[in-house]
């Protein structure tokens, strides 16, 4: 993911130009810590979602990511980009895995608020929901699993919700936060959106989960932005 910006013109061009069906399997995604600041690898969702017909997977677990490989060769028409964080992944139980392009559903909340967590920033959002359950707030929770496109049923069940906050741990402005809103906006949907994710700035090397609760991108970081929406 971090040195995928020097090859964003082949990706674009040469690849997606000509709808070929090339699979990029992206490591080191997000916020990898003690590598530094030209390490983390917080630039490829803005990238990768402003070319046309690609598609992005972000799996929260180690199985979702093999269902995510099989899946992505099914997918002829246009390129495909899974990406996945540096450390060792999250494991899914049986029937917690999603399949093709749609979205999972974690659980069901009481329509104030739904809560989007994109691939290993999920577990913050289930513990953000565990967190606001014990103040009387049932938060629905989602694993979007794709970044593009984005699972329209999920959109449908969203909108309806008082607020949405979604999560990533790519830069927040031009990622997977702004596809969400710009789905919620031609849906013409009334719910407040807080995107979360990282600021546009150069990350100086530190444990993952210090940058992250930094960023309020931790379950109590989470959850305060959602206190702040409702």
């Amino acid at each position: 993911s971090t040195f995928l910006t020097r090859a964003i013109d082949q990706v674009n061009l040469d690849v997606g130009l000509h709808g070929l069906p090339v699979i990029f399997c992206l490591d080191r995604a997000g916020i990898t810590g003690p590598d530094g600041a030209s390490h983390h690898g917080v630039l490829d969702l803005v990238l990768l979602t402003k070319v046309p017909g690609m598609t992005v997977f972000a799996p929260s677990s180690y199985q979702e990511l093999q269902q995510m490989l099989e899946d992505a060769m099914d997918i002829t028409t246009g390129p495909v980009a899974i990406r996945w964080s540096r450390g060792a992944a999250a494991h899914a139980e049986h029937g917690e895995v999603g399949s093709g392009l749609s979205a999972r559903k974690i659980q069901a909340g009481d329509g104030r608020v739904a809560l989007l967590g994109f691939g290993q920033m999920l577990p913050a959002a289930k513990e953000a929901a565990a967190i606001l359950a014990t103040e009387g707030i049932d938060a629905t929770v989602y694993d979007p699993r794709v970044v593009l496109p984005l699972d329209p049923a999920m959109i449908d069940d969203i909108a309806g919700h008082n607020c949405v906050v979604s999560v990533e741990d790519g830069l927040r402005m031009g990622g997977a936060g702004a596809e969400v809103r710009d789905a919620l906006g031609e849906r013409g949907a009334a719910c407040r959106v807080r995107v979360l994710g990282v600021p546009t700035e150069y990350i100086p090397h530190d444990d993952p989960d210090v940058i992250h609760a930094r960023f309020g991108l931790d379950g109590e970081g989470i959850a305060a932005s959602v206190r702040a929406l409702l």
